[in-house]
């Protein structure tokens, strides 16, 4: 049976976050990226090159009192990946070491942060 809903939770350096129900969630595995380019007299051909995996379109629980925030800012602040690790409701689990690749924007309103990593993803 196909069991489909939200991503359970997310452990991001080895703190697990509560993600909100609502987020769809969008994970690539890493792997190849093709593009088909033209030539002049009209042939094609293929470009294939590296891709990364990725993990967007979350939204993690903020507790102040533990310093989510800052725990994640400082993850961020680091010159290397840190390991990912994210469950989803059928609990299949894909990880990786992975970075964060955009702005972490807390939602005072939400108690949550949007966030969005690349690196290496890949199922266990």
């Amino acid at each position: 049976m196909n069991i489909s809903g939200p991503i359970e939770s997310i452990t991001i350096g080895n703190r697990r976050f509560a993600v909100n129900g609502d987020d769809a969630g969008n994970i690539t595995l890493q792997g190849k990226k093709n593009e088909v380019k033209f030539n002049g007299d009209g042939s094609k051909r293929l470009i294939r090159s590296l891709a990364s995996g990725s993990i967007k379109g979350l939204n993690v629980q903020i507790t102040h009192g533990n310093k989510d925030l800052e725990f994640l800012r400082d993850l961020q602040a680091k010159s290397d990946f840190f390991d990912v690790s994210i469950t989803h409701c059928d609990g299949t689990v894909y990880s990786g070491s992975m970075q964060f690749v955009d702005d972490i924007t807390e939602d005072t309103q939400q108690g949550t942060a949007g966030i969005s990593l690349e690196g290496d993803l890949d199922r266990q």
